[in-house]
C-alpha cells in the first residue's frame, strides 16, 4: 500500500468541482482575450487574425460553443486596447488526426493540445510548444488509484474482477495509457479484462465518493482532483488509500505557428500577453476563478515522462493491429 503525501491546504475549501476546472482550452482563450488589453497605443489598429484549435480531449465538460462566443466577445473589445483589429475563431476537432490536418493546412496558428495528442502528431515544423500552466503550484499531474481504507485491498492485483471508476478529464488518455501500462508491468491481465467493468465519470466527486461510501470498489483520478474532494471532507483524505500512484506527467500544451502573423512583432505580442495576464487585475481575477497560478514557459523536459509511457504503450497498441499492419510512430492506442 502505498501511503499518500500530506493534502495541501490550498485556497481550493468550499469551492465545488466543476468540469471548467479540469479545461485548459477555455482559461487559454479567457486569458489572451484579456490580457490584449495590456496598453500599446497605436495610431492605427493592425489587423490580427486568431485562429485557435483544440482537440476534444482538452474541451472536456465545457460547451465548446459558449466558450468560443465568449472568447469571441471579449477578444474584438480588449484587442483595440492593445493596438490590433482581431478577428478571432476556434475550431473544436473530435481527434488529433482532424486538427493536425489543418494546422499543416495552415488554418490554425495557435492550438491547445493534450499532451498525449501533441506527441503523436508531426507539428514541429510549422509550430512550437509556447506555454503550459501552472495549477494549484504545479505543472505536472500525477494519478491515484484509491481504495477504501480496511476494504482488504493492498495492490492493484488485488482489483481483478473487481469494478474502477474512471475519471475522464483533459488527461483522460495518460491516466488510461498509465494503468494499462502498469498492468502489463506487473504481469496482470489488460484491463479491459482484469476489470469486471470500467466506468467513466465526468467528475472527481462521482469517482471517488462512491469509494468513500463502500458503493464502488476502488476509482482512477488525478491528485489534484482528489485534493479538492479531501479539502471538502477531510475524511475522504484520511479514509482512502493509494494502491498505485503514477509518476507525474504535463498534461496540455499551448502551441503558436511559427509563420502566418502579420510580423514577427504580432506573435511576441501574443506570447507576452499571455505570459503576463496574471499580473494584471482582470487576468487574476480568471485565473483565480479557473483555480490556475499562471502561465509557463514550455520545458522539453516537460514531456519525458509522457515520451517514456508512449514508448512503453506502443507494444501494447501493435499487438491490436491486424497481421501485416504497423503501428504509427506514437499512434493513441485505447
Amino acid at each position: 500500500m502505498i501511503p499518500l503525501p500530506p493534502m495541501r491546504k490550498e485556497a481550493l475549501a468550499g469551492w465545488p468541482v466543476r468540469g471548467w476546472a479540469r479545461t485548459v482550452g477555455f482559461v487559454l482563450l479567457c486569458w489572451l482575450a484579456i490580457a490584449l488589453q495590456s496598453a500599446a497605443q497605436q495610431a492605427a489598429l493592425q489587423p490580427l487574425s486568431m485562429h485557435v484549435g483544440f482537440t476534444r480531449s482538452s474541451f472536456r465538460n465545457v460547451n465548446a460553443g459558449d466558450a468560443t462566443a465568449a472568447f469571441r466577445v471579449f477578444a474584438q473589445t480588449v484587442a483595440r486596447k492593445r493596438g490590433y483589429q482581431l478577428d478571432a475563431d476556434a475550431q473544436l476537432f473530435d481527434n488529433s488526426a482532424a486538427c493536425e490536418a489543418e494546422i499543416k493546412k495552415g488554418a490554425i496558428n495557435m492550438a491547445i493540445l493534450d499532451a498525449w495528442d501533441y506527441l503523436g502528431m508531426d507539428l514541429l515544423p510549422l509550430m512550437e510548444p509556447v506555454f503550459v500552466h501552472l495549477e494549484q503550484g504545479a505543472i505536472m499531474k500525477d494519478y491515484l488509484v484509491l481504495a477504501r481504507r480496511g476494504s482488504g485491498l493492498t495492490n492493484l492485483a488485488d482489483l481483478r474482477g473487481k469494478d474502477l471508476t474512471l475519471l475522464e478529464g483533459k488527461g483522460g488518455d495518460l491516466s488510461c495509457a498509465w494503468l494499462a501500462s502498469l498492468l502489463r508491468a506487473q504481469n496482470l491481465e489488460p484491463k479491459e479484462s482484469f476489470f469486471n467493468r470500467l466506468d467513466p465519470v465526468t467528475k472527481p466527486s462521482a469517482a471517488v465518493l462512491p469509494v468513500f461510501f463502500g458503493t464502488k470498489t476502488a476509482c482512477l483520478v488525478d491528485r489534484a482532483g482528489f485534493q479538492v474532494m479531501a479539502e471538502l471532507n477531510p475524511q475522504v483524505g484520511s479514509n482512502l488509500v493509494a494502491l498505485a500512484v503514477s509518476e507525474p506527467y504535463l498534461e496540455n500544451v499551448t502551441c503558436l505557428s511559427r509563420s502566418g502573423w502579420p510580423s514577427e512583432q504580432a506573435r511576441q505580442d501574443v506570447i507576452q500577453a499571455i505570459a503576463e495576464l496574471h499580473l494584471e487585475a482582470n487576468g487574476r481575477q480568471v485565473l483565480t476563478l479557473f483555480k490556475l497560478d499562471k502561465m509557463v514557459p514550455f520545458k522539453e523536459e516537460y514531456l519525458n515522462s509522457a515520451r517514456k509511457l508512449r514508448a512503453a504503450c506502443e507494444p501494447l497498441h501493435k499487438t491490436k493491429l491486424a497481421p501485416g499492419l504497423a503501428a504509427k510512430p506514437g499512434a493513441t492506442y485505447e
